[in-house]
């Protein structure tokens, strides 16, 4: 257990749960969309929808899709940051008593509302998140681990050719979880790694025919709660 799991993370917002885990959400969704964004739907579910626009939820979870840091004080202007870079938000309240009590749904979209990719996330509670879905497969991961997605073609030798390739590099898959689509022949790989994936790594998975998508995200340290001069 590290120091900011007791004493929380350095914050814009009255809640850890409401304000620095939403952005939180936000941020590691962006980052798992791994594309300029756009046009953006966000349902907040149950806590989240009944309190959040009080803990300034809302503003946090899109302050984090635009990339800000829990400890940015333009959280507080992320509607008007939107809207200077173009970006289409909508947001809604729903209760859904099968989902997390702070669960955020988000949705990206391309600017004609096509290839919609959406990833859902829970506040558990201290600033600390976990992403829970991704296009319908569940998945968990809190940011803490770095991560490899990889959306292949559901074809034979496909599980192989990552693990010889990141075995080559000396890098070690602490976890890997594989879900299929039986009506697309598309399949999801994504692992949890020891050590960051390599740029050129990441391009030699996208050279290959049968991959269709390749997004590398490195653990969030305390950079993303405090802030530092760069």
């Amino acid at each position: 257990m590290a120091i900011f799991d007791v004493m929380g993370p350095i914050m814009i917002g009255p809640s850890s749960s409401h304000t620095a885990g939403a952005a939180k959400i936000g941020y590691l969704a962006q980052r798992v969309y791994d594309k300029p964004v756009r046009r953006v739907r966000i349902i907040l579910y149950n806590s989240f929808a009944e309190t959040g626009r009080g803990h300034g939820t809302d503003k946090a979870i899109l302050g984090g899709i635009l990339g800000l840091r829990v400890d940015d004080p333009r959280i507080k202007q992320s509607y008007d940051i939107a809207a200077q870079e173009g970006v289409d938000v909508a947001f809604e309240q729903a209760i859904d008593p099968e989902k997390h009590p702070n669960c955020a749904s988000i949705t990206f979209t391309d600017p004609d509302g096509d290839h919609p990719f959406v990833v859902e996330g829970i506040s558990v509670g201290g600033g600390s998140v976990k992403i829970v879905g991704i296009n319908g497969a569940r998945v968990d991961f809190s940011g803490k681990h770095n991560l490899l997605f990889v959306t292949y073609r559901d074809v034979p030798g496909m599980m192989a050719l990552l693990g010889d390739a990141l075995g080559a590099r000396g890098i070690n898959v602490a976890y890997a979880q594989i879900s299929r689509d039986k009506n697309t022949g598309g399949a999801m790989a994504i692992m949890k790694l020891d050590q960051p994936c390599p740029g050129d790594l990441a391009d030699y998975f996208r050279s290959n025919t049968d991959v269709t998508d390749v997004v590398t995200i490195n653990k969030l340290g305390n950079e993303y709660e405090r802030a530092e001069e760069d």
